[in-house]
């Protein structure tokens, strides 16, 4: 379709010139309207191809904006955490259950998610009362 634009554009100017150079005219306002339309189209068109593309770290970048963040969590996290990370690996590990096997595999569930959620203390505080719950354990 470009290409199409461009080549009418392209012919419609050269028609401007030609008629101006049948009659002899210097200045032509006809001439001037047809270079000025090529002018405006391959602008558009080089605008339209000279944007930059939509990569995946835009999007990305586009998709956490979106998302709510609790600064109240972050902050608490970075001076929390890594007390109730160190109280919950040693009170739920599945090492302390070593004859009750469905204890034992909770608490490996357990485990795993206290071990991914280290740095977040919301996660570990939630963590902390599934193993009260399910596994019997005071604090």
């Amino acid at each position: 379709m470009n290409d199409s634009i461009i080549q009418d554009s392209i012919k419609v100017a050269g028609q401007a010139i030609s008629k101006t150079a049948e009659t002899g005219e210097h200045t032509n306002w006809w001439m001037w309207l047809a270079i000025a339309e090529f002018g405006i189209i391959t602008f558009l068109i080089l605008k339209e191809q000279l944007k930059p593309k939509d990569t995946a770290r835009q999007r990305f970048k586009d998709e956490s904006l979106k998302q709510e963040i609790d600064f109240g969590n972050i902050i608490n996290s970075s001076f929390n955490s890594i007390q109730l990370y160190d109280e919950l690996k040693v009170k739920c590990h599945p090492d302390r259950f070593p004859t009750d096997k469905e204890k034992n595999i909770i608490a490996e569930n357990i485990f795993q998610e206290i071990s991914k959620n280290r740095n977040n203390v919301k996660r570990l505080l939630e963590l902390k009362e599934e193993a009260i719950q399910k596994l019997n354990i005071n604090f």
